[in-house]
């Protein structure tokens, strides 16, 4: 999660040259807080998002979740629910000065599920801001077939394959996602009955697919990873054949399965992915300075990015016995 920081501060910036200091006092502006709002809306799951302010950029305090917003979702322009705060802490993860610290924070939630082929908004508003507001759409479903999974040519990767047909009446975009866990019940040293124990491995996939980021081909392969975002722009309105070799930690005697998860989502939810990925690699200041690249925002009045995703999961590997 991304936050823009200011504040109110007179510091002084000493240039010195070979001969000579030069103290330049500014002046920095005072920050005024907005609201920030966060969520995904998934069809997997019910309605759900964070509800914080943005804090000063030489500010010494975090930004902290706001608990009596009011908070209301819309489908195609018809009001369905309001969200209400939960009571279960999540942990959202940012960095302080080169370090990944946490900050503790609560979902606003809804018992509604959001729908394929929809557009929805949030609007929020609290008396001590300005109201703000997001929109994104849901496509319609994607029909996966000629599904090939191989277990037995090697004994270290699975090959996978599977078909889809790119609608040619709009620029579309997927994303492959990668898991690889599971609960199991084992029995230990001593015989005792070890009950839904959850096992986790790290898991990777390697392809040679045209509309991946390509990188130096490594291994016989041009792309490496457990998560890629990409577009149509190859294959618009044609049948789409992806190819996967997967590879995972865990082995058939540990786990009963790996799973890619395949989205489906609009322009909204692509700029966030790409800008986030593309802020992480080139976006980092350092001693010489570097390349601003900016997250992607579509909250009106306010910080935040609202996305939303149409998934289904594929399973590589049969839950065993």
């Amino acid at each position: 999660m991304k936050y823009i920081l200011s504040t109110t501060l007179l510091f002084s910036l000493i240039l010195i040259s070979c001969d000579m200091e030069t103290v330049i006092d500014l002046d920095i502006p005072p920050h005024d807080p907005v609201l920030v709002l966060n969520g995904i809306l998934d069809t997997d799951t019910n309605a759900q998002l964070v509800v914080s302010h943005s804090v000063g950029a030489f500010s010494n305090s975090n930004p902290s979740f706001i608990n009596n917003a009011n908070v209301m979702l819309y489908k195609n322009n018809q009001f369905v629910d309001s969200l209400y705060p939960d009571t279960n802490v999540i942990d959202v993860e940012y960095l302080n000065e080169y370090t990944v610290s946490y900050l503790p924070m609560y979902y606003y939630k809804s018992d509604y599920i959001p729908e394929k082929d929809a557009n929805y908004r949030i609007e929020v508003s609290h008396s001590d801001y300005n109201p703000i507001s997001a929109e994104t759409s849901i496509p319609d479903d994607i029909t996966l077939y000629n599904i090939d999974i191989d277990t037995t040519s090697s004994e270290e990767k699975i090959g996978f394959t599977f078909s889809f047909d790119d609608d040619a009446n709009e620029q579309n975009y997927y994303r492959l996602k990668l898991f690889s866990s599971c609960i199991k019940s084992w029995y230990d040293a001593s015989g005792n009955l070890i009950e839904g124990e959850r096992f986790r491995g790290d898991a990777w996939f390697f392809s040679n697919d045209p509309s991946f980021p390509a990188g130096v081909p490594f291994e016989g392969y041009t792309f490496e990873g457990s998560n890629v975002v990409f577009t149509d722009a190859l294959f618009n309105g044609q049948q789409k054949t992806i190819t996967l070799d997967v590879e995972s930690e865990l082995k058939y005697a540990d786990c009963d399965t790996v799973i890619i998860r395949f989205s489906t989502f609009s322009n909204d939810t692509y700029s966030y992915y790409n800008s986030l990925g593309e802020h992480s690699d080139k976006g980092e200041l350092g001693l010489f300075g570097g390349e601003v690249i900016p997250v992607y925002s579509n909250v009106e009045n306010g910080l935040g990015v609202l996305i939303s995703t149409n998934s289904q999961k594929i399973y590589l590997k049969p839950f065993s016995d």
